[in-house]
C-alpha cells in the first residue's frame, strides 16, 4: 500500500540527500512561535530529500535552494509500481531524542507554490513501525501564505495511536497520494501557540492594548459610532460587542451595557477600586466595566478604548447553523476557520421552546445539538465554513455521532437563504460522487435556542479535544 512505501522510504538513509550540515535540533523563538527552520543563517537546515524510488516506485524530483535561501521541492509524483510521493524531512532530534512540543498547538508552515495540495506529515517516537504517522494538508498557492496546521486537526495514518506532541522525532512537507507535478517553495516552518499568534500592532495600539494604557477621551473612532454590527478585538479579531449594547454616556469612549457572552474577562485592579476588562481570548486590555451608575436598565458600562476594538459591518456578517452531533466538537472546529466572529452552541429543528439540555437528551423534543456561526464575509464564505462542516464529520450516520446515538445528534444543516441552500446541495453532491451515502438532512433555519453556559466552548475551557469530531479531507 502506498502509506508503507511511503514511510519505509523515508526512513530509508540510502535514497536521501542531505540539505545542510546541522545534526540538532535547535528551535528559535519568536514571537512565541517555535522556528524549526527559516532559512536563514548556515548549519540550520538539515533537511533529507526522499522518493519512493526506494521501494520500486518511479516517482522523481529534487530539492534545492532558491536565491533568497528558501527550500525548494520539485519533482513528478506518479502513482505507478505502489509508489506516490516525493518529500523533504528533518529529524527534530535532541538530547532526550526527540522533541517536547506540547506546549504548543500545532505547525505553522509559510510556503508558496503551484496550488497543488501538500501535507505535513509528523511521526513521534511511539510510532513503531515505519508505516505511522500524522498527517495534516494544505495547499501552496502562487502567492506565500503562512497556514496555521493544530495538532487536534492532524490525521492518523497507517497507526492507532494517539498523536502526543511532548515527543515529535520527523517532520516532513510532502507531496504524496496523487499523481501531480509538485513545484513548492518553504520558507519557514515551526511551532505556534494560539493564543500568541496575532495581529501584530503599532507602538500606539501596544501603549494601550498590551501596556493597559487609556487613550485620550473623544479621540477614539468608535466613541461616537453607532453603525449596526460587532465590535471584534484588535489583536485576536475575537467578537466583543454587539451594537445594540451601545450607548451613549457622554463619558467620551465607547460604551456597552452588555458584550457577548463569554468574550470579556473582569478582573479587579491592583488598588481594589476599579475592574478591568479584557478579551477573553487574547487577555488584550480593553478598558473598565463599572456598575450602578443608571445608564440603562442593565445598569453596567463597559468604557472601551476605541483603539482597542475594530468593526465589523452588519452587511458583512453572514448567519449560519450546523449540526452532526455532540455540539461540543462542532463548536470546537467551526471556531476556529479564519473569518468566524463567533459561535454558539443551542438546540434547533424542534416543537419545544426554551428546551434544556435534559430534555434535548431525552430525544423527545425534536431538537437538534446544533451550533450557530456568525462569518466575515470578507475573510471567509459559507462553502468553505460548510466544508470543513462537512470534513470534520461523518455525515453517512444517521441520527448519530461516533457514540452518541439519538436523533439530537443527527447531521443536519439549517440554511438561511436559497443560496446556503444550493451551496450545501453541491457539496453533498460532490460527497456522493464520491460514493459517500450522505445522510444529511436540508432545513430552513428557524428559532434557535443558546444552550446553557457550561456548554459553550466546553473544549476550550476544559482543555480537552472532541472525542467524535475529527478532520478529515474530503473535498479535492
Amino acid at each position: 500500500m502506498i502509506y508503507k512505501v511511503l514511510i519505509i522510504a523515508a526512513a530509508a538513509s540510502c535514497a536521501a540527500f542531505i540539505f545542510g550540515c546541522s545534526r540538532q535540533y535547535k528551535p528559535q523563538a519568536d514571537n512565541g512561535r517555535y522556528i524549526i527552520d527559516d532559512f536563514s543563517g548556515e548549519g540550520t537546515n538539515n533537511w533529507q530529500f526522499f522518493t519512493d524510488q526506494v521501494m520500486g516506485g518511479v516517482s522523481e524530483g529534487k530539492m534545492s535552494k532558491t536565491e533568497e535561501g528558501r527550500l525548494r521541492m520539485q519533482g513528478s509524483v506518479s502513482l505507478e509500481n505502489n509508489g506516490g510521493f516525493i518529500l523533504v524531512r528533518k529529524e527534530l532530534k535532541t538530547d532526550k531524542g526527540y522533541c517536547d512540543a506540547s506546549s504548543y498547538d500545532g505547525v505553522w508552515i509559510s510556503a508558496s507554490g503551484n496550488g497543488k495540495e501538500y501535507s505535513v506529515h509528523i511521526r513521534t517516537s511511539a510510532n513503531w513501525f515505519p508505516w505511522e504517522f500524522f498527517k495534516h494538508d494544505f495547499a501552496a498557492a502562487e502567492k506565500s501564505k503562512t497556514h496555521y496546521l493544530p495538532f487536534d486537526d492532524f490525521e492518523k495514518y497507517g497507526t492507532w495511536r494517539s498523536f502526543n506532541p511532548a515527543k515529535i522525532k520527523y517532520i516532513a512537507a510532502a507531496a504524496a497520494f496523487e499523481k501531480m507535478q509538485a513545484d513548492i517553495v518553504i520558507e519557514g516552518i515551526g511551532f505556534y501557540r494560539e493564543q500568541e499568534m496575532y495581529k501584530e500592532l503599532t507602538d500606539k495600539e501596544k501603549r494601550v492594548i498590551i501596556d493597559k494604557g487609556t487613550e485620550k477621551p473623544f479621540t477614539g473612532e468608535y466613541h461616537d459610532h453607532y453603525e449596526d454590527g460587532i465590535y471584534t478585538c484588535r489583536r485576536c479579531g475575537a467578537a466583543l460587542y454587539r451594537s445594540s449594547s451601545k450607548f451613549k454616556s457622554g463619558c467620551g469612549w465607547p460604551s456597552y451595557d452588555d458584550s457577548i457572552a463569554g468574550a470579556v474577562k473582569e478582573t479587579p485592579d491592583a488598588d481594589g477600586v476599579r475592574t478591568e476588562i479584557t478579551c477573553a481570548n487574547c487577555g488584550g486590555h480593553l478598558g473598565h466595566v463599572f456598575r450602578g451608575e443608571g445608564f440603562t436598565e442593565k445598569n453596567t458600562r463597559h468604557c472601551v478604548n476605541s483603539i482597542s476594538m475594530d468593526f465589523v459591518p452588519e452587511s458583512r456578517i453572514e448567519r449560519a447553523v450546523f449540526a452532526s452531533g455532540c455540539f461540543w466538537g462542532v463548536q470546537h472546529h467551526l471556531g476556529k476557520i479564519d473569518g468566524v466572529l463567533k459561535t454558539k452552541a443551542g438546540y434547533t429543528g424542534g416543537d419545544t421552546e426554551n428546551p434544556t439540555y435534559q430534555q434535548v437528551c431525552s430525544g423527545e423534543t425534536g431538537h437538534a445539538e446544533a451550533v450557530m456561526v456568525e462569518f466575515d464575509r470578507d475573510k471567509t464564505d459559507y462553502q468553505t465554513v460548510a466544508k470543513i462542516y462537512f470534513e470534520t464529520h461523518d455525515p453517512t450516520q444517521v441520527n448519530r455521532q461516533g457514540p452518541d446515538i439519538g436523533s439530537q445528534y443527527r447531521s443536519e444543516i439549517f440554511y438561511f437563504s436559497q443560496e446556503q441552500k444550493k451551496t450545501a446541495e453541491k457539496l453533498i453532491g460532490i460527497l456522493e460522487e464520491k460514493g459517500l451515502d450522505v445522510a444529511t438532512n436540508l432545513t430552513k433555519a428557524g428559532q434557535f435556542w443558546d444552550a446553557e453556559k457550561y456548554h459553550q466552548q466546553y473544549y476550550k475551557k476544559n482543555g480537552k479535544t472532541p472525542y467524535c469530531h475529527t478532520y478529515q479531507k474530503k473535498f479535492d
